[in-house]
């Protein structure tokens, strides 16, 4: 009985080597899998802006503005003057019985200022970004909208009248034309941009907020528009 023992031990031995050198002695092999993965972007362009610009001119601008080339002074100082424009130069005299009387002659615009053509840039307010499409550049273009006059607190009579939209690119080309175009920017760095108007003051007689609506926001003063890309 010991001897038959023994023997089927060593029977059962022999079969557990030969399957662990089949399958169990080494540890399996590594496996390498190539991915080929394609992107498709799909062309998109989009435009970013301000539906609503407000602007505040305030008088150390406005006195910089009509002072041209003089000096601003103090601002509603009548004690002070408030726009230095230098020496008169040489003036003669002339007398009669009241008096002498001198000439400056300063003109009606000493700074060289017309309140009839005002220019003014809104810098960076609009941008783009844009791929693919129809072609690698962009253009945008800009033309006065339906509402082109504001009056003061909306109704009037005062009023500015604006006029000559423009475009340009920060840093680039295009400035004094309707329309500028640019490489397509692509998504990480949009292309900023300005906007330039003329502005004819010469009815805004009084301080105030000039719109084209009381309290309005949805006013078409001048329109953006994105196309060639």
């Amino acid at each position: 009985m010991r001897t038959s023992i023994t023997t089927r031990g060593t029977r059962l031995a022999a079969v557990t080597v030969a399957f662990g050198a089949l399958f169990g002695a080494h540890s399996a092999s590594a496996q390498t899998a190539v991915v080929d993965l394609n992107v498709t972007l799909s062309p998109v362009t989009l435009l970013y802006y301000f539906s609503t610009v407000n602007v505040t001119v305030p008088s150390s601008a406005m006195a910089g503005m009509l002072c041209g080339s003089g000096t601003v002074g103090t601002i509603y100082n009548t004690s002070a003057a408030n726009c230095d424009l230098g020496a008169t130069g040489a003036l003669t005299a002339t007398g009669s019985g009241t008096g002498l009387s001198a000439n400056g002659a300063i003109g009606t615009n000493p700074g060289g200022f017309s309140a009839a053509s005002v220019p003014l840039t809104l810098q960076n307010v609009w941008a783009v970004r844009a791929i693919g499409g129809t072609s690698t550049s962009t253009t945008v273009t800009i033309t006065l909208g339906t509402s082109s006059t504001l009056s003061l607190n909306g109704t009037g009579p005062q009023t500015i009248v604006l006029s000559a939209p423009t475009v340009s690119t920060v840093g680039g080309a295009g400035n004094g034309t309707t329309a500028v175009t640019f490489p397509d920017p692509g998504l990480v760095t949009a292309q900023q941009g300005n906007v330039g108007l003329t502005l004819n003051m010469t009815a805004a007689t009084v301080a105030g907020v000039y719109s084209s609506g009381a309290g309005a926001t949805g006013d078409n003063n001048y329109t953006l528009t994105v196309s060639g890309t």
